[in-house]
């Protein structure tokens, strides 16, 4: 399905919460399978939505259904029209994910809180900023480059999404658009299990090629926790200094599942 679009405007590891969270009921307006394993959900408030900052999470759940809460990263920035984006990544051995893949379906309401999380930038920085991203590590990813992109104060925004196959190469088209009207933004996406047109490896033997020299940069990195770890390795090794490095590890949930 399109993205829906606001009215009035010009897609993991478990966490526990933090305190001090709102509730709020948001009622599935829509679904697409993105990649074979994951599931984009658009839902929207029933009353007033949370006020979240690009990069946080939330935990949905249905108390109806039983199913145990678990933590996904919003994928958009905040709209006026208070909708918002999960990428779900299905798990076969977890409580939740495949029940959100198999069962959920548009007009269903589902229980969210939060929000949660310190995986967020600064909007009013200028200097360059680096998004690494692999799977559904995407979702907190593109909700920055969207919020970045809006504001228009970064010198440049650069997202490097790594993905197994170019079938696992969601919003890619989206991005690739982002390019010609933002001169500030680059993106590259490159495919670790398949050879063809385009960028081949992982990150880290990609990236100084992308970007040499990061001592300048703020750096996200977002998905599993050895990519994370790689990165963060590899940024360091080209000058990114810790302060200024973020990172979210999507580690394994009680029970056999995964946040994203």
């Amino acid at each position: 399905m399109a993205e829906p679009r606001a009215q009035d405007s010009p897609d993991g590891g478990w966490r526990a919460p933090v305190p001090q969270a709102d509730d709020a009921v948001y009622r599935v307006v829509g679904t697409e399978n993105r990649t074979p394993t994951i599931r984009e959900l658009w839902l929207r408030p029933l009353t007033s939505g949370l006020t979240y900052r690009p990069g946080e999470y939330v935990l949905l759940e249905d108390r109806d259904a039983g199913t145990p809460p678990r933590s996904y990263s919003i994928a958009n920035a905040p709209r006026p029209d208070g909708l918002i984006s999960l990428l779900v990544t299905r798990v076969p051995s977890g409580a939740t994910s495949p029940w959100i893949h198999d069962h959920v379906r548009v007009g269903d309401d589902l229980s969210i809180s939060g929000p949660y999380g310190t995986f967020v930038d600064d909007v009013a920085a200028r200097t360059p900023c680096l998004l690494l991203a692999a799977g559904s590590g995407l979702a907190p990813e593109r909700a920055l480059v969207e919020a970045a992109l809006s504001v228009r104060t970064r010198s440049s925004v650069t997202l490097v999404f790594s993905v197994r196959t170019a079938a696992d190469a969601m919003d890619h088209k989206r991005f690739t658009r982002a390019q010609q009207t933002h001169p500030q933004f680059r993106f590259a996406c490159t495919t670790t299990r398949e050879t063809g047109p385009g960028l081949h490896g992982r990150v880290p033997t990609v990236l100084p090629d992308i970007c040499a020299d990061l001592v300048d940069h703020d750096v996200f990195i977002a998905g599993a926790p050895g990519f994370v770890e790689a990165c963060a390795d590899t940024v360091s090794a080209l000058g990114a200094r810790p302060p200024r490095v973020h990172t979210e590890a999507f580690f394994a949930e009680p029970g056999g599942g995964s946040r994203q």
